[in-house]
């Protein structure tokens, strides 16, 4: 066997290992990715479990519930004042 063929025989082998060892790799990235898809989704199904099982516990005021505001909690739209007006003191000249 001759120095050029071992050569080329180390070249093909470096190159089918590194062939392998990127398709067990993406191999592995791919099995990861569909696990986390996995995950994902049944954190998603457990969270509107939860959200749904908290909603039918809790006690929601009806719309006939509701009360309105009297006039003593409604916001006074007489003391608004004008944008002109914001200043509190009048300037003082030096």
């Amino acid at each position: 066997m001759s120095l050029d063929v071992a050569l080329m025989v180390i070249v093909v082998g470096g190159i089918g290992l590194s062939a392998a060892f990127v398709r067990a790799e993406y191999l592995r990235w791919r099995d990861l990715g569909a696990a986390e898809r996995r995950r994902e989704a049944a954190l998603r199904k457990l969270h509107s479990a939860r959200l749904y099982a908290r909603q039918d516990n809790a006690a929601l005021p009806s719309l006939l519930e509701l009360r309105s505001f009297s006039e003593a909690e409604a916001a006074n739209p007489d003391h608004v004042s004008p944008i002109g007006e914001r200043r509190k003191r009048k300037r003082q000249r030096a």
